[in-house]
């Protein structure tokens, strides 16, 4: 256990300053607990991940047909939309194994799929393919995955935040590549950056309380 010689008081966990008034503290002969606050188990309803991701797919297909029907574009088919889903499935599979740090999990996952079309890209003869489609698909993916991970998984209220910051990423890097001119074709980015917007502020909007009192604890507001 350790104790601030300012404050007088005992701290728990691994703190190597007060929290109150930021003093090195001094450590006593004391033994401390692993942890002052219970561990809290992520749990979730497989039958509602499984419904969820169903359901989530089926409107995505639903959606390219009525788009297809309507605009008549052939930017890009159906395969990507399914390699899309398929990457959701896989994104929300992982995260469920790795609850305790999803977002970590999302960026792995998202960068691994990344570097591995870009690589393909190169040695096939460089196409633009993997920036144009196959990227901008992931980051939706993502998004997809992370808004079926938040509906079914009880997380902690300063997750959020880094979702938010996440979706905010999914849609900068789709833009990056637009403003930069490295895509054959603009409309999958396009289309990753609306979905990021989207989530922004779904989960701004959902979470805007929960968001806002860790934003002031962090900040000691």
């Amino acid at each position: 256990m350790k104790k601030c010689p300012n404050c007088q008081v005992d701290v728990l966990d691994n703190w190597s300053v007060c929290p109150l008034c930021e003093s090195p503290l001094e450590t006593t002969g004391q033994e401390s607990p692993p942890t002052s606050f219970p561990e809290i188990s992520l749990r979730f309803n497989r039958r509602k991940v499984k419904q969820s991701l169903t359901l989530v797919s089926l409107l995505v297909v639903l959606l390219f047909f009525v788009s297809q029907s309507i605009w008549r574009f052939q930017f890009f088919g159906l395969e990507f939309v399914l390699f899309g889903l398929m990457t959701t499935w896989i994104m929300v599979l992982v995260l469920i194994r790795k609850r305790r740090n999803i977002v970590k999990g999302i960026v792995y996952v998202l960068i691994i799929f990344s570097l591995l079309s870009v690589y393909f890209d190169y040695i096939f003869g460089w196409l633009g393919w993997s920036l144009t489609f196959v990227i901008p698909t992931l980051c939706i993916a993502a998004l997809l995955a992370m808004f079926v991970v938040i509906q079914v998984v009880k997380i902690d209220p300063g997750d959020y935040i880094l979702y938010l910051q996440l979706a905010a990423l999914m849609g900068f890097v789709p833009f990056l590549f637009i403003f930069m001119d490295w895509v054959v074709i603009e409309l999958p980015s396009w289309v990753s950056i609306i979905f990021s917007f989207l989530m922004f502020w779904s989960v701004l909007v959902r979470h805007g309380k929960a968001i806002w009192n860790e934003l002031g604890k962090r900040m000691h507001v």
